[in-house]
């Protein structure tokens, strides 16, 4: 058992460290390219390019804090695609259900109303610096991180009192700054090769 303890604290570890290296608030995210979505078509930030603002979720399958968030996510990507404000999930996982099948099944139950993309190589989730599912960033015009770490302050939909994307989104929308860049993400962290 101690073993198996020392075990998850290394990979735990290593996989901070492989994230820890990403991009920061005023960062120009690198332009991914190539990532299946649950559709079947390869995407690119440049799929995006129409959007004022981009809404990046890294996100997984297995994880019961996602499955919680499903339902906010769907309400807001449809709230604000008419607004220019585009919603993307992103899955960066390891694990036994986190592939493309998986995903269309989950995309599915879940009714997803975005885009939801496998990052294979996890080159995107290492990029932005993503350590848990669910980690929201938000991205400017100029596709600068003006935005990093929980969707809203509580797990349980009910007992939200903070809303931090949507705050800032509407900051954004208004001309003005986000009103917090960071906040303390939460949710099963994404193990990195």
């Amino acid at each position: 058992m101690r073993n198996q303890s020392i075990a998850a604290l290394l990979a735990l570890s290593v996989s901070f460290m492989a994230a820890a290296n990403g991009a920061d608030i005023g960062d120009v995210v690198p332009a991914w390219q190539g990532l299946r979505g649950t559709d079947n078509q390869l995407h690119g930030l440049d799929d995006y390019q129409d959007a004022r603002f981009v809404v990046v979720a890294f996100l997984c399958n297995k994880c019961p804090c996602v499955k919680g968030y499903e339902g906010r996510f769907n309400r807001f990507a449809q709230q604000y695609a008419d607004k220019g404000v585009r919603f993307v999930g992103i899955n960066s996982s390891l694990g036994e259900l986190e592939n493309l099948n998986e995903m269309k099944s989950r995309s599915t139950v879940g009714r997803y109303s975005y885009d939801y993309l496998r990052d294979e190589d996890q080159a995107v989730g290492r990029s932005f610096g993503a350590l848990k599912t669910p980690h929201v960033f938000i991205l400017d015009q100029n596709r600068r991180i003006v935005y990093s770490g929980a969707f809203d302050d509580n797990r349980i939909e009910a007992a939200v009192r903070k809303h931090y994307v949507t705050d800032a989104i509407n900051a954004l929308l208004a001309g003005r700054s986000v009103p917090l860049a960071r906040t303390h993400q939460f949710g099963c962290a994404i193990t990195y090769r």
